[in-house]
């Protein structure tokens, strides 16, 4: 290969390389940027066996709670205007920075599996049921987070009484890594992404995680008793919407309520926030 053909591949490889990353950064800053109304969320923190987590609280402590969980890259700020939300005041709401995420630290190495993740978050999810007035645990999750909550359901059956998902994937054949979570899982780009601060590193180290943890539960879809609430959009472009398809014919036993939405993409949690909640409400009114 003659220097200018290096030079060339080296300049092509720097141009993908910041490509995938602006993909990612993309993802980040797809946040809350909802109205900020009425009184800012508490804080609250959680020391368990694995993981100190970090909470975000609104609403009444006496009431159920709804459990937010945001995909990856995020944090628990991702549902601040679901927190401000005063429709939604009546209820328990506690957005949580995922292990390894926002301010919540894991006390030993990071562990991208759906697994690692479902073990750590289920200790907390089973301790606020415990502790709920009608013991009874309501879960919104978006993206990374809808993906991870079936296992979570799978893992921790009885203290989770419910679960809207939006835009999460769950069928393994549609959920092996693109090719820019392939090229960032390499050096020079690999790098690149380890030094943003942004956590796309720890992002893409999840989303390479994510087809082996599906195939993982691809026999267990029949452990779900519950109600479950589904919200895709049709023109997302991070999870294909086919994914939902299999979700209604897994899930068929229940049967879930499946939402497809012609106009939407992969934001749909914040393109229409009303909408949301509205299905929110039908789904806690079945409990």
């Amino acid at each position: 290969m003659g220097i200018l053909s290096i030079k060339s591949a080296r300049k092509w490889w720097l141009w993908a390389g910041a490509a995938s990353l602006l993909l990612f950064s993309g993802c980040l800053m797809l946040s809350d940027n909802g109205p900020a109304i009425g009184e800012p969320p508490g804080i609250q923190q959680f020391a368990l066996s694995e993981v100190h987590l970090n909470v975000l609280e609104s609403g009444d402590t006496q009431s159920t709670p709804v459990v937010l969980i945001h995909g990856t890259p995020g944090n628990a700020g991702f549902f601040s205007s679901y927190l401000s939300d005063p429709g939604l005041q009546d209820l328990h709401l506690l957005s949580v920075d995922r292990p390894g995420w926002g301010d919540s630290e894991v006390l030993s190495e990071f562990d991208g599996q759906l697994s690692s993740q479902s073990a750590m978050l289920g200790e907390w999810l089973c301790q606020i049921a415990d502790e709920a007035p009608d013991k009874k645990l309501a879960i919104v999750a978006h993206s990374y987070g809808a993906t991870l909550t079936p296992r979570l359901i799978m893992d921790n059956p009885s203290c989770i009484s419910a679960a809207l998902l939006l835009a999460g994937a769950a069928d393994p054949a549609l959920a092996a890594p693109r090719w820019y979570n392939r090229m960032t899982n390499v050096p020079p780009v690999s790098w690149l992404a380890s030094i943003t601060g942004l956590g796309l590193k720890r992002s893409n180290d999840e989303m390479m995680l994510v087809q082996s943890g599906l195939q993982e539960v691809r026999n267990r879809w029949s452990e779900i008793n519950l109600p479950i609430t589904i919200i895709q959009g049709e023109e997302d472009m991070l999870v294909h919407p086919d994914h939902a398809d299999f979700l209604e014919s897994n899930l068929s036993h229940i049967p879930a309520n499946v939402i497809r939405r012609t106009d939407d993409g992969h934001m749909v949690v914040h393109s229409d926030r009303q909408f949301v909640i509205s299905e929110l409400r039908k789904l806690l009114d079945t409990l």
